[in-house]
């Protein structure tokens, strides 16, 4: 009976089980991800090589194929990682646990739109297939990230849509993609004056890098042609620190007005 139990473990009927256990599931880029590992012994004793802990996100990419169709290939990317890289034996019905600590990178996209994140938890088992965890995380804004979102909503915006888009490999951004903001206006100063406004966020450190993307209404025949060539989108760089929040929302009234 034993040898079956083995043969079964193998594959993965009555093998050890894993389950992480976070503290909270809401977390700002740069924060802290805490938690407990729980492994639970199977039907046999079973040796555990390490526990390996991926903080993982999505995003797309166009590619060509080879009948020259362009097609979009959804990808993922490990932003963090946690390794317990110590060997130990899991009794049959044994529970242990194991805390740990994990810093989410500050470039983690915002949990919005088709952008998700999760937690994956991979149990590494002698002569066995691999047992995982999957926990999914809600990224929140950082506090300058929202107070932009809050500083635009104010001025009449509102968050359409979000993806994290791959992109070719630039000096500036660390990962594959970026994740692009889109605001449409519905009210205020701004309304029909814009199609739509695209922002790009960058957490450097203490500051924030904002990338916008304008794309302004056309208005007469001049403006028409220029919309229908592309050339009526803007781009602009505004970096704050907490200093900025108080006149924040004007700043970015200002660099509005400046690309209207």
């Amino acid at each position: 009976m034993s040898f079956f139990k083995k043969v079964l473990s193998s594959v993965g009927i009555g093998a050890a089980k894993i389950d992480a256990v976070l503290d909270h599931n809401e977390v700002a880029p740069g924060d802290e991800l805490t938690g407990v590992i729980k492994v639970v012994g199977g039907n046999v004793a079973q040796e555990i090589n390490k526990i390996d802990l991926d903080v993982v996100c999505n995003y797309t990419v166009e590619v060509e194929t080879e009948d020259d169709e362009v097609v979009t290939e959804v990808r993922e990317y490990t932003l963090s990682r946690f390794v317990l890289d110590e060997k130990f034996t899991i009794e049959p019905a044994e529970h242990r646990e194991f805390p740990f600590v994990l810093e989410l990178s500050e470039d983690a996209p915002i949990t919005v739109g088709h952008s998700k994140t999760w937690l994956e938890t991979n149990l590494d088992i002698d002569m066995a297939l691999d047992k995982s965890d999957k926990d999914y995380v809600y990224v929140v804004p950082n506090t300058l990230q929202q107070a932009v979102i809050d500083a635009l909503e104010a001025l009449g915006f509102k968050l359409y849509e979000a993806d994290c888009e791959g992109i070719d490999s630039v000096s500036f951004a660390k990962l594959p993609f970026v994740q692009e903001l889109e605001f449409k206006t519905i009210s205020g100063q701004f309304h029909g004056r814009f199609d739509e406004v695209e922002l790009v966020f960058f957490n450097r450190g203490e500051q924030l890098e904002v990338i916008f993307e304008i794309d302004r209404k056309a208005r007469g025949f001049v403006s028409f042609f220029k919309e229908a060539l592309d050339l009526d989108e803007s781009k602009a760089r505004l970096v704050i620190a907490d200093d900025d929040l108080e006149h924040l929302e004007d700043m970015i009234s200002q660099l509005l007005e400046q690309h209207s």
